[in-house]
């Protein structure tokens, strides 16, 4: 063949433009499984903190979902970041994911391209379909599947003169050393940062009976290595524990390849038992019926059977990993003020709500805190004190803007009405939080100094009223975290059912009691200015934690909603 006649240019074109149809079918598909999936996400991944069968259940179940072993395993080293799982529990869900992206490896091995356009079709009319929701997801995921497959068969089409190229001939021929198409495959998927796009670009090949069987399972470990990448990239910035997670994502990919490379005659053998055969095709035909299936199931005999080994170990394997890394110094100042917000949780939104309800919740033990140490101080003159609320304020103020800012990249246009409206109230609700920060801050401390500069006092009695108000207020939003936290509506209802009580407290602290005075004080019929003025500013501080309780726990909107059930009757 003549060489210089083999245009290269429009292959690697078409190759490209293959391969990226062939990601956004993945990607339009993972995008629509996780809207359906909805805050149902939540829930599966509840089982994260359970026992090993139920990580690993999770992580398979969650890798189906997102159609991405790479995000899962990043979503699991970014919960480890968090404090919310432990190494060993993001182990087993790393180890469920490999097992989880099997699934799609054994649906691209299909050769269904002759369907692909008709997929499109009818996936593109049911996702018109905006009125019924679901049908309209159900119809992106089947439109995903085709584009996904009408890529396979771009790719597959375009590598079709290789058949001929003896230079790529003779490198599919050299990787009967298996460390040649480890590397190919391992860089590849680094690149690319898919190893099902690797798996694709595979199957694409064995399509037309351009490799054998030996090098689709060098190219499978090399997709298995390049993949964590993704894992490695996504520990930049992040504490120890993330890279902690990333190096044994790393581990148990290695840990795969090199059980298995000792083994790859075995493993061709119960690869060809498993996998159908076309025995009496001429070579370059049998190879292109085989080999895709069987490069499927390599993937998931080596991903299942390595999960089945490695799993009894995973408590020691991270004990291990962190006597070798070592724990790191531990986060400070900004890092350490809002841990459950890790941009990885992106991918999942309704796990990305979770942890800013967690963080919300954090911000309100700041500003419970701040309350609690600002009244006393002001009522018994303790300077000293005072000036440290401002610094604790302006944390109060930055937590709250990293829990907005977090909240605002999360919400999307596609997400499900309840993720959107559950954002949006915890945004509300953080809201209120920062409020009473500012009042502490911008009210009531101004208004001290001010009145100590003026020389006001306050009577024994008048301080011991406010005191007693502040401490109910106080406790009342101690309750109304609580509420919130539990998603408890009845709680939240008896922390509104005070105000009677509260209000009698601001009455007594407000209306200046005409007593007996001694005749040789001085005669008080008024409380003074400083009395009446902080007496306001702790009945507003209850008025935002009411506020902040009905928001917080959804109990506002459940109550508009039961008003207009009653009217629509």
């Amino acid at each position: 063949m003549n060489y210089e006649s083999f245009s290269l240019a429009p292959m690697l074109i078409g190759l490209s433009g293959g391969l990226a149809l062939f990601l956004h079918g993945m990607t339009m598909m993972s995008n629509a499984m996780r809207a359906m999936a909805g805050s149902r996400l939540k829930t599966i991944m509840a089982g994260l903190a359970g026992n090993r069968l139920s990580a690993l259940l999770t992580g398979i179940v969650v890798t189906a979902i997102v159609q991405s072993s790479s995000v899962t395993s990043v979503i699991a080293i970014g919960f480890v970041s968090a404090g919310v799982l432990t190494l060993g529990q993001a182990l087993v869900v790393i180890m469920g994911a490999a097992v989880g992206s099997t699934v799609t490896a054994q649906i691209i091995a299909f050769d269904i391209s002759n369907l692909a356009f008709l997929l499109v079709a009818i996936g593109f009319g049911l996702s018109l379909w905006k009125a019924r929701r679901i049908p309209s997801l159900v119809g992106t995921v089947i439109l995903g599947l085709g584009v996904l497959f009408i890529g396979l068969s771009m790719m597959s089409g375009f590598m079709a003169p290789l058949r001929t190229y003896q230079p790529f001939l003779d490198l599919m021929a050299s990787m009967t050393n298996p460390l040649l198409g480890i590397l190919i495959g391992a860089i590849f998927t680094a690149i690319v940062q898919s190893s099902s796009a690797t798996l694709g670009v595979i199957i694409a090949l064995a399509a037309q009976g351009l490799i054998p069987l030996e090098a689709g399972i060098a190219l499978v470990f090399g997709a298995n290595i390049g993949t964590t990448i993704t894992g490695l990239l996504a520990t930049i910035g992040q504490p120890r524990a993330a890279l902690h997670a990333a190096i044994g994502l790393v581990t148990f990919k290695v840990l795969m390849v090199l059980i298995w490379l000792p083994l790859i005659g075995l493993l061709e053998q119960i690869t060809r038992t498993v996998s159908p055969s076309a025995d009496g095709l001429a070579l370059a035909e049998q190879l292109a019926y085989e080999v895709p299936r069987q490069v499927a199931n390599v993937h998931l005999i080596v991903n299942v059977s390595t999960v089945l080994i490695l799993l009894p170990f995973t408590n020691l394997l991270a004990a291990l990993i962190v006597r070798v890394i070592g724990q790191g110094p531990q986060p400070q100042g900004h890092d350490a003020m809002a841990p459950e917000l890790n941009p990885v949780l992106f991918e999942m939104p309704p796990l990305a709500i979770d942890a800013a309800r967690r963080e919300v919740l954090h911000l309100g033990e700041r500003v419970g805190d701040l309350f609690d140490a600002a009244v006393p101080a002001i009522l018994d003159g303790q300077h000293a004190s005072i000036d440290q609320l401002h610094v604790r304020e302006q944390l109060i103020d930055r937590h709250h803007a990293a829990i907005v800012g977090f909240i605002e990249k999360v919400l999307q246009p596609e997400l499900a009405p309840d993720i959107c409206r559950t954002a949006v109230d915890l945004v509300e609700a953080a809201d209120y939080l920062e409020s009473i920060g500012d009042l502490v801050d911008k009210e009531m401390i101004p208004l001290y100094r001010r009145h100590l500069e003026r020389g006001t006092e306050m009577s024994p009695q008048a301080r011991e009223r406010l005191r007693t108000l502040a401490e109910a207020v106080g406790q009342e939003f101690r309750r109304a975290l609580c509420a919130v936290a539990e998603g408890d509506h009845e709680l939240a209802r008896t922390v509104l059912e005070t105000k009677s009580q509260v209000r009698s407290l601001e009455r007594a602290a407000f209306e200046f009691p005409v007593e007996p005075q001694s005749i040789d004080g001085p005669q008080r019929m008024l409380p003074t200015a400083l009395e009446r003025e902080l007496t306001e500013s702790l009945r507003r501080a209850y008025s935002l934690v009411r506020r902040f309780v009905r928001v917080g726990t959804g109990l506002l909107r459940s109550d508009m909603e039961k008003v207009v059930e009653q009217e629509g009757g």
